[in-house]
């Protein structure tokens, strides 16, 4: 047992997040390193004259919790702009946007991004007129929760959208589009899918010190709310660039696995030279450290629920010729896994719908299969509806389940009206993933939702949606399995199980002390729970 640690903690309720669920008292640390647990008078007596101690006063301690579906430089990005997740009416939006103008100069863009029409009172989205009478002189983007945008007529004009701008080739897969006014032809401002970029591409670009300073500011609120890893899904070297710099400058200080952006998630003008691109890194996954590291590649195959291009073999609600969306070829996706798989490289696929999930699940299957290397750690993002077969394929090859907890809350209204009320009950199964023994960790998929870990715990427990709707309560798993989600569960999705995730001799020192016990507290106080100190490798990086 070493003497003189570095630190030690004591008088605490410390859930360890092991094999047993076991509760201690106090936790010892040499370095970045947690090096025992046990009672406050075990530890004490570890301590020597250069030793820190820290008494907790009966604070409940949990693992630095762990987001591996996580957007974190987008949400920074997002968290410098307009926020309206909470909006419930048109109104409320444009006031927000009537703020930022009121702190803005003519002609400067105004960005923000968290509506959700299922949520608003008026049941549909904003217009470019409405946002034309709160900004007439701003360029004003406002994108929803998922997959489409507003831009007001200012934005349109620098982006060079007219009425006479045709729609979007319907060749490209996923192309989307825009919407006029029935009457004048004129766009109404709603764009959806990849037509976004032809109004995305005339904001300005942020430089790589906008960039660095937006981590700085996201570290600190994923901290805040007890986040110490996430993986980033879906990057390009201006945003890898972006996160080095912030490493080598010390403000990340949240440990980050970087995944590159693939098919499904890459500008239109990326794709041709995407594989060269991919194969010239000449890596794999896992190169970097414990800070920071390449964890794999992103592919996108259908789009989102709420807004009805998920791809199911049942048809959306009131909708019986639509069936969802492919982002790429289903006949070429099975080929671009197996490519990227005999490179190296691990595998996060989004799929929403049934079918896309199952397809995907069978191109890792036969990936594995075929060239067996038992280091890469497939994945499937969100996993809403998957079938019987998938769930028992899932398991077999360990492919886990990173899926996407607090949708069940956030976004679940939206889902019971693209499925109707039986359908949606049903989504986000993680009872069914546990019986059946997939690899399962919570994740949030910010900016599309909160990336409070406490919430994605409430959503797992209570499945309620934000308008109080009860979903399916078979699927409701326990307190203790909602914490190892956001924990051991996170970290052995991607492979780190043996480094972090509980609190254990041999692993690094990130844990957070919280304002709730998340074993005890009721439904309503852990939807609201958030950390007051957060530590990072032995050393606190946030204190209230």
């Amino acid at each position: 047992m070493p003497f003189g640690v570095d630190r030690i903690l004591l008088n605490g309720r410390i859930l360890t997040v092991d094999a047993a669920f076991s509760v201690v008292e106090a936790v010892a640390i040499q370095g970045d390193r947690i090096v025992a647990t046990g009672t406050s008078d075990e530890i004490a007596d570890l301590a020597s004259g250069r030793t820190r101690v820290d008494d907790l006063g009966g604070a409940t301690v949990l693992p630095g919790l762990i987001d591996g579906h996580n957007h974190l430089l987008s949400t920074s990005v997002g968290l410098t702009q307009v926020q309206l997740y909470d909006c419930r009416s048109i109104g409320e939006i444009l006031d927000r946007v009537a703020a930022a103008v009121a702190q803005a100069k003519p002609g400067e863009w105004i960005l923000g991004k968290g509506w959700d029409e299922a949520l608003l009172a008026e049941g549909r989205f904003p217009t470019r007129w409405e946002f034309d009478a709160v900004a007439p002189d701003n360029p004003v983007v406002m994108h929803r929760v998922w997959n489409k945008l507003v831009a007001n007529s200012a934005a349109l004009a620098a982006a060079g959208i007219t009425r006479n701008t045709p729609d979007p080739p319907a060749d490209l897969l996923y192309a989307g589009g825009f919407d006029r006014d029935p009457d004048t032809g004129e766009p109404n401002g709603l764009f959806r899918d990849r037509a976004k970029q032809m109004v995305l591409q005339a904001i300005p670009g942020l430089s790589q010190t906008q960039l660095v300073e937006a981590l700085a500011i996201g570290s600190r609120a994923y901290n805040a709310a007890g986040i110490t890893r996430i993986a980033d899904p879906g990057l390009f070297p201006e945003q890898l660039r972006a996160y080095q710099a912030a490493y080598a400058e010390g403000v990340l200080t949240v440990r980050s696995d970087l995944l590159l952006g693939a098919w499904g998630f890459a500008p239109v003008d990326m794709m041709a030279g995407l594989q060269d691109w991919i194969q010239g890194y000449g890596v794999h996954a896992g190169f970097g450290d414990d800070m920071l590291r390449l964890g794999g590649i992103k592919f996108g195959l259908d789009g989102g629920v709420g807004d009805r291009t998920g791809r199911f073999d049942e048809p959306y609600k009131d909708e019986p010729d639509n069936y969802g969306q492919w982002v790429v070829d289903p006949d070429e996706y099975p080929h671009m896994v197996r490519w990227a798989h005999d490179l190296g490289w691990s595998i996060d696929t989004h799929t929403c719908g049934t079918t896309a999930q199952d397809l995907a699940v069978r191109a890792m299957v036969a990936a594995q299969r075929a060239n067996p290397n038992p280091r890469l750690f497939h994945r499937i993002h969100h996993g809403y509806f998957p079938s019987a077969e998938t769930l028992s394929l899932m398991a077999e090859h360990r492919i886990g389940a990173l899926v996407s907890t607090p949708f069940i809350t956030n976004l679940g209204d939206s889902y019971v009206n693209s499925l109707g009320e039986g359908r949606a009950a049903q989504t986000v199964p993680l009872a069914s993933y546990l019986a059946a023994g997939v690899p399962v960790a919570s994740s949030s998929d910010s900016p599309i939702t909160d990336f409070n870990p406490f919430v994605g715990m409430y959503a797992a427990v209570a499945r309620k949606t934000v308008q109080g709707r009860q979903f399916d309560q078979s699927e409701a798993i326990s307190r203790e399995a909602a914490i190892r989600s956001y924990t051991i569960a996170g970290a052995a999705a991607i492979g780190l199980d043996d480094r972090q995730g509980s609190i254990e001799p041999g692993k690094l020192a990130d844990l957070i002390v919280t304002d709730v016990d998340p074993l005890t507290c009721s439904d309503d106080a852990l939807r609201e729970g958030c950390a007051t100190r957060t530590m990072l490798g032995g050393t606190w990086v946030y204190e209230r």
